[in-house]
């Protein structure tokens, strides 16, 4: 009978990298590969899960957009199917050896031994799951932090130590079509231990859901309620499990089942786990740099426990308030707002201290634990740390990526490889150095760290011996704001050529890679200097590569798969619409250089090509920014140019990101909780996303106490605190409100593009 084997963690030093290898980048770029065959086949399987195409009686760009995301629509619900195999896959197929750690458990000092797990799961062929399956395992495992936490939490780490099996999907994937191939063991093994089909389109339409009110199981379509007549809305009144207006209602008690009531029944059971069994909460399981410490007796040393101690002293009184039979909580925003109230009483802070003598408010840190626990709620009802569904949608970016650019096919790929891997080295470097700075990687190291993570063990071995004074497990979130992200990787750029003595980090052509490039090379007059002599050579070398230059959509640039857009958000807008300014002109600036320096004027063309497709929406035409039939394209024509297309280049400033990220618009229509995208307002749920605050600080809108903020007295992230998300608290009320972002942006439309006094942006 086949069974997971377990098998003694060796202690050779040669037994097993300890560093992400050329061999195990080339296989992960063919299970990268066999993800990207699977979405397309999904994807266009028209009439798939009840998904139609039109009936043709729309034309043009609305057909378009409606084919497009009916596509979309398809890899969702599919996905969503997925997750749900997962997690059936990980209850009932892996093995949980170790007890289900206690909270006594975590105050013993062998709890720092939970990352050397004396027993590792050996993987053989007939073991494996299914490709689906693979693919969310693969999400889960990319979000290393945790990853970690949820086999500490389910006692997993048996499988953390394992890693990835690599060796065998090698053998199992083949290096031509791609096709993963599994043994009929394997698959009888799946369908006998999950009680699903090896093959996910072999399931039922429908799939369960119990009632949150009465325990009721209740039957539900994974979608329904497709519109085929309206374009422009298809989904908008869709009730499945797998839809953004999920209904159900339940046929025992007649209980109305929603999203956020699964999320609510989620919490429920976790808050009843933490009283009656003293387990910890989602998001207890390590200090704010990653690390699975033991904690102190004294409360002061035990931060990362507080919000399960704090559970703990008020569940009984969040049971009866989130009880489905009161009807008076229905989402986990007025969880969080219960919370707010209840973290104020001097009485439940000495309780929760197992003190008589308590700060009327918890610390800082506490404060941060809170809302690192809430945020394991915000758009997820699944039993995991984070919403898996909205993971593999992100990393799907990523896959697509892969895909363009095909290494595989490269006749210099070990070459390329061996780059990669220094480059990812340098890297790591830089984050370790630097931990209050966001480095983001370009697609080529992003390969090299994803592969790195996928051997958690040594990812986490590997991390913690790099930054050991404090010790910190480097994260990778996979939900960072675009504009942060932006930021982050030109100081990155710029960091890379100074830790390198002058090599180029985005070894890139695009519009948007020349844009970050050209201020940190030709900004000021510094040639005198060695390094950035070189640089610019570096530079200069690259435009002069034909290949590179005519082929710039598949380049080695930024990896933006993480990249979340705040919503409902007036500074983020207004910031997001000056920061696109801004990189428009740097590019102007460096076709400039390039016209002047330029030794190939079809290598000239192909850039200019390429900003043109690449900037700008379909509603432009070439000529709006730049002409490649005219050599005075960046002369003072093309002022009259901006003037003419002003309007027209709003609508390009508006999808500048999309014009990176290449996203279908309208995706918003397709989940609860938009992967994309994260709520800004300072009410809603989960507006502050991973890195707002520092890097160790997960999403969610913060537990705000009194008149500082849930992350701190002055930047931090809550609602009712002293500042939200925004350069000295402006977006909760401080100095730095919309009113000075305005006056920035038309200063810089002005400036830039020479608007005349008569335009006013849309927005204003």
């Amino acid at each position: 009978m086949t069974s997971f084997l377990l098998s003694d963690v060796s202690t050779s030093p040669s037994s097993e990298p300890k560093y992400v290898t050329q061999k195990q980048c080339v296989t992960h770029l063919k299970l990268l590969s066999a993800f990207a065959e699977l979405r397309d086949v999904v994807s266009n399987n028209d009439g798939l899960f009840g998904l139609h195409g039109t009936d043709g009686h729309e034309e043009g760009d609305a057909q378009d957009k409606y084919h497009a995301l009916v596509k979309e629509k398809r890899w969702a619900v599919y996905v969503a199917r997925a997750v749900k195999r997962y997690t059936n896959w990980w209850f009932r197929c892996l093995p949980s050896p170790e007890p289900l750690p206690k909270m006594a458990d975590i105050r013993r000092n062998a709890y720092a031994n939970v990352v050397k797990p004396e027993k590792i799961v050996q993987w053989h062929q007939d073991i494996l799951p299914p490709l689906d399956v693979l693919m969310v395992w693969h999400s889960h495992m990319l979000n290393p932090r945790k990853y970690l936490e949820d086999c500490i939490r389910y006692g997993k780490m048996c499988v953390w130590g394992a890693g990835f099996p690599w060796e065998l999907l090698d053998q199992q994937i083949d290096g031509t079509t791609f096709d993963y191939t599994a043994t009929g063991e394997a698959c009888r093994y799946f369908e006998s231990q999950v009680g699903s089909s090896w093959d996910n389109l072999l399931d039922p339409l429908t799939t369960i859901v119990q009632c949150p009110n009465c325990g009721t199981e209740v039957i539900v379509s994974w979608t329904a309620g497709q519109d085929v007549t309206d374009v422009n809305l298809p989904f908008d009144n869709c009730t499945g499990l797998a839809d953004k207006g999920f209904r159900a209602v339940c046929h025992n008690c007649d209980y109305l089942i929603d999203h956020d009531r699964l999320k609510l029944a989620k919490w429920r059971q976790d808050v009843r786990v933490v009283r009656d069994q003293s387990r910890p909460m989602p998001g207890c399981f390590y200090n704010l740099r990653g690390v699975p410490f033991p904690v102190s007796m004294s409360w002061k040393e035990a931060a990362f426990l507080y919000p399960s101690q704090l559970i703990r002293v008020v569940a009984d009184d969040i049971l009866e308030f989130t009880d489905p039979k009161a009807n008076q909580c229905h989402s986990i925003a007025a969880v969080r707002d219960y919370l707010r109230k209840r973290v104020q009483e001097r009485r439940v802070l000495q309780m929760a201290h197992e003190s008589h003598f308590s700060k009327v408010q918890p610390t800082r840190v506490e404060k941060i634990c809170i809302r690192r626990m809430i945020s394991r709620y915000w758009d997820n009802s699944s039993p995991f740390s984070l919403d898996l569904l909205g993971a593999v949608i992100r990393q799907g970016k990523f896959i697509q990526q892969m895909d363009r650019i095909n290494w595989l096919r490269s006749p210099t790929l070990h070459a390329t490889l061996n780059r990669m891997i220094r480059k990812y080295s340098v890297f790591f470097g830089i984050m370790a150095d630097n931990p209050k700075e966001m480095a983001v990687p370009t697609l080529d190291v992003d390969l090299a760290w994803h592969t790195h993570q996928l051997s958690p063990r040594q990812y986490y071995n590997y991390s913690v011996r790099l930054t050991n004074r404090p010790m910190q497990f480097i994260d990778h979130n996979d939900k960072v704001d675009e504009l942060k992200l932006t930021n982050g990787f030109e100081w990155t750029c710029k960091t890379y050529r100074e830790v390198t003595d002058g090599e180029i980090y985005s070894e890139c052509v695009c519009w948007f890679c020349e844009a970050i490039r050209y201020p940190d090379l030709y900004g000021h007059f510094r040639s005198s200097l060695l390094w950035l002599s070189d640089a610019r050579k570096a530079v200069d070398e690259l435009h002069r590569q034909h290949d590179q230059a005519s082929k710039s959509d598949s380049g080695p640039h930024i990896s933006i798969h993480s990249a979340v857009r705040l919503q409902n958000s007036e500074v983020n807008r207004i910031m997001r619409e000056t920061k696109a300014l801004q990189l428009l002109e740097a590019y102007r600036k460096s076709l400039r250089r390039a016209q002047k320096h330029s030794r190939s004027s079809k290598a000239l063309e192909s850039a200019i090509a390429a900003v043109n497709s690449l900037v700008l929406p379909t509603s432009l035409t070439t000529d709006s920014v730049v002409s490649q039939d005219e050599t005075s394209m960046l002369s003072s024509e093309e002022d009259e140019v901006n003037h003419k297309n002003n309007h027209e280049t709003v609508d390009a400033i508006s999808n500048f990101f999309d014009g990176i990220e290449k996203l279908v618009d309208g995706l918003e229509q397709l989940f609860h909780d938009d992967p994309h995208c994260t709520d800004g307002s300072l009410s809603g749920q989960g507006n502050c996303i991973s890195g707002t605050c520092g890097s160790s600080i997960a999403a969610g809108n913060c537990v705000s106490c009194g008149n500082a903020s849930a992350c701190g007295a002055s930047a931090g992230c809550g609602g009712g605190g002293a500042g939200g998300c925004g350069g000295g608290g402006g977006g909760g009320g401080g100095s730095s409100g919309c009113g000075v972002y305005r006056n920035v942006l038309l200063s810089t439309q002005t400036q830039l593009l020479g608007y005349s006094n008569e335009w006013t942006p849309q927005y204003l």
